[in-house]
């Protein structure tokens, strides 16, 4: 058996710091392309970068996305082992960022998924750590499962040191116990430390006024970037032959994992986040109003995967397709509730892209009626980058209309474009918000009389003018045919480019903004038809030295 489990946590949590040490402070190995400069001033680098605009050097904790998937890749094991722990922190939306830390909540449940995850290590020992004489030849064996364990978690070769700190782990775990007792607190070790749970941009040491990022962070940050999991074999050895040195180098890995099914729900999952729409599974209605709700909702969830992915693989794969298509995916229950006519991939003229669909529709919604200005601030905010004001921020308080079954929601709520408070913000985002209004809170098409749609018994308006001083600019029906203009504006693409920044940046704001800039002047060199594709958005990125270096704190 183990030591008493008092002294067995004892011991991961100081293998947490000795052999996590060299994952906070960054890899080892020397990178091909070095740092840049002399240590003074900024320089420009091969690709007309800035090193000004660089993000600074940084570790990054895992999301618990990825650490799932890092976790499974490890230890093989078919749990869910993030499924416990608290939400991700968030910046702009984006669960990828560098605000995310390990606060005593999130330690102890990481410490209770690294005993289970270890308890299954130490199951299949033949499989992790064969050792034909687990006397004699135990710490022999010991070492061999540290380099190859290790070397997978920390995503890189360990050094001596790291390999003498887990080698010393193995004899308290082995002391008075069994070989496998001491494998089993080397794997709790290991999950536990830094060098797994947190990816580094920092470069070899070599200093300058620019960090090239080493070849082994630059396969790890590839493959997060992209798969939202750790570096598989081939991006090992192409970090190993210097191959991703270059921006020819990583545009091949990226285009080869691209056409997995990990780098697809990676993109699921930031298309999701850009909308906001990945909180639908945790969105409520009260029943006695959209009693349907809770029967279609999984369905919804389902919509998106299943419409991305479909974008992806067998449509343009743009933005302009994301929010103008005139089709989706459906299953069953979602046929029904949209009275579509099959299941499947099904024409939806009247539900034009991500903004009609379900969603976003229920998700930006209240739990008994519409909320047009949380819809309409969305769409300013996400998909124009519009970074509209919060009441908060200009010091007013708001006052929501009160209930009137006399008046439509529309009718209630035109009273913030008659404020002169309100007016000025309202102007923007009543057009938006409005232009859903044939939609009900939980993304009902409203019910027709008299061929009418209507709210609380009265016609419903959906038409709308936008007057944003962009090509958008102009007069739509309803929702379905302002996605149409959106999904075809240059103002939007340009937008979706910044928020991929963001989301894969891992920072967002003032401190990224000369970043964000760079990066969209990149992306703007490139084919103006290749510029909505996602796909090409994000091999600009990983080709550009906004990937690559770093700028010293």
């Amino acid at each position: 058996m183990l030591q008493p489990l008092r002294f067995s946590v004892t011991l991961a949590l100081a293998a947490t710091a000795i052999a996590g040490c060299t994952g906070q402070l960054g890899d080892r190995d020397s990178s091909p392309t070095g740092g840049d400069g002399d240590g003074g001033g900024g320089v420009t680098l091969p690709d007309g970068t800035e090193s000004v605009s660089l993000l600074p050097a940084r570790i990054r904790r895992l999301t618990n996305a990825e650490y799932a998937a890092s976790a499974r890749a490890l230890t093989r094991t078919a749990t869910d082992p993030s499924g416990s722990f608290t939400p991700d922190s968030r910046q702009d939306g984006y669960t990828v960022n560098d605000a995310q830390r390990v606060d005593p909540v999130l330690a102890k449940q990481l410490a209770a998924s690294a005993e289970a995850l270890a308890a299954e290590v130490k199951g299949k020992l033949a499989e992790f750590a064969p050792c034909a004489d687990q006397g004699a030849q135990a710490e022999s064996c010991a070492t061999d499962f540290i380099k190859s364990f290790g070397g997978r978690a920390y995503r890189r070769p360990l050094d001596t040191a790291e390999i003498d700190a887990l080698l010393t782990v193995y004899r308290v775990g082995a002391k008075g116990a069994t070989y496998a007792d001491g494998i089993e607190l080397i794997a709790r070790a290991v999950l536990q430390s830094a060098g797994f749970l947190y990816l580094t941009e920092i470069g070899d040491g070599s200093g300058g006024a620019t960090l090239a990022l080493t070849p082994h962070e630059l396969a790890s940050s590839l493959s997060y970037l992209i798969t939202a999991g750790p570096p598989d074999d081939a991006l090992l050895e192409a970090a190993t032959t210097g191959a991703l040195s270059t921006p020819e180098g990583r545009e091949t890995e990226v285009r080869r994992l691209l056409q997995t099914s990990a780098a697809r729900d990676r993109i699921v999952r930031v298309v999701r986040e850009w909308l906001g729409i990945d909180r639908i599974a945790m969105t409520a209605k009260d029943s006695n109003v959209y009693g349907e709700f809770a029967g279609v909702r999984p369905s919804m969830e389902i919509e998106t995967a299943a419409f991305v992915n479909e974008v992806l693989s067998n449509a343009n794969g743009t933005v302009g397709e994301l929010l103008g298509a005139d089709w989706s995916v459906l299953d069953e229950p979602l046929r029904g509730f949209y009275k579509a006519s099959g299941v499947g991939r099904v024409s939806l003229p009247d539900r034009r892209g991500l903004l009609n669909q379900g969603a976003f529709l229920a998700v930006h919604a209240h739990a008994t009626e519409t909320a047009p200005v949380l819809r309409g601030v969305t769409v300013l905010r996400r998909v124009t980058c519009n970074d509209i004001p919060s009441p908060t921020e200009l010091n007013i308080n708001v006052v929501p209309p009160v209930p009137d079954p006399s008046k439509t929601t529309r009718e209630r709520f035109s009273i913030h474009s008659t404020d002169e408070e309100c007016r000025s913000c309202h102007n923007y985002i009543d057009p938006f918000g409005f232009s859903f209004e044939q939609f009900d809170g939980m993304g009902k098409l409203r019910d027709m009389v008299d061929g009418h749609l209507v709210d609380n018994g009265h016609p419903v308006d959906s038409a709308v003018t936008v007057t944003m001083g962009t090509e958008i600019d102009g007069a739509y029906a309803d929702s379905n045919a302002l996605a149409q203009a959106l999904s075809t504006s240059k103002t939007v693409r340009s937008c979706f480019a910044r928020q991929v920044f963001r989301a894969s940046a891992g920072r967002s704001g003032k401190s990224a903004a000369e970043s964000e800039d760079s990066f969209v002047k990149a992306w703007e060199a490139a084919p103006e038809a290749e510029q909505g594709k996602i796909v090409e958005t994000l091999v600009t990125y990983v080709k550009s030295s906004l990937f690559s270096h770093r700028r010293p704190q």
